[in-house]
């Protein structure tokens, strides 16, 4: 294991994320499971089904009152700008029959309300040129899997947080703490491991308040 440091050269900048995190060591998961069990990324990973991912052979693993979680900083770089675009549900009238049997009565699709109600939701975009992440890890195992991901964040099946290139560095610098540490006593209750939405990974920790994060702490 080694420090490195890990690039995203993004496409177009267009990143669509709510916290800022983007942590590098669930990027690495989802690629683990692209790797090793693609069948099952359309499928529930709740209940029986959820795989217990370990990276302790791509990422140093580290242990912090009694939890542990990974030598992988959180998400690091610069945000240019914002900007709102928007998605639409709407169903299509014309076609209607395609999907709703009415029988022989007379019926209409109700747009208003119920599972064929219209939307229109905005989407934030951050625009983000470069992403950076610090790690200790091994550096051939990392890169084998970043090969199976070419887009971060949400909404990546609309085309959004392209990444162009990945920049992997070796580096005497190690800034993987720039994460959530498990602390009894921190001001934040959140993931501190992948799956970051378990609940048995969520917890109290402690978030460095350094400038170079993305996401800002207050």
């Amino acid at each position: 294991m080694q420090p490195l440091k890990i690039v995203a050269q993004m496409a177009t900048g267009q990143v669509v994320t709510t916290d800022m995190y983007l942590p590098l060591d669930s990027i690495l998961s989802y690629a683990w499971m692209r790797k090793n069990h693609p069948e099952l990324l359309t499928i529930s990973t709740s209940g029986d089904r959820l795989i217990d991912i370990d990276l302790s052979d791509v990422l140093e693993r580290r242990e912090e009152n009694g939890e542990f979680f990974y030598a992988c900083s959180f998400a690091i770089g610069e945000v240019k700008g914002e900007e709102i675009q928007y998605w639409h549900k709407r169903a299509d009238q014309s076609d209607a029959e395609k999907y709703v049997d009415f029988g022989k009565r007379k019926g209409k699709i109700d747009t208003k309300q119920g599972a064929y109600k219209s939307y229109r939701n905005p989407i934030v975009i951050k625009l983000i040129p470069k992403i950076t992440w610090y790690v200790k890890g091994d550096k051939t195992k990392i890169e084998e899997l970043l090969n199976y991901i070419t887009h971060i964040g949400k909404k990546r099946s609309q085309g959004y947080g392209r990444v162009s290139r990945w920049q992997i560095l070796e580096t005497e610098e190690d800034l993987s703490h720039l994460r959530a540490i498990p602390d009894k006593n921190g001001l934040y209750y959140t993931g501190v491991r992948p799956p970051y939405w378990l609940d048995t990974n969520i917890m109290q920790a402690s978030i460095p308040d350094d400038e170079r994060l993305l996401c800002k702490v207050m």
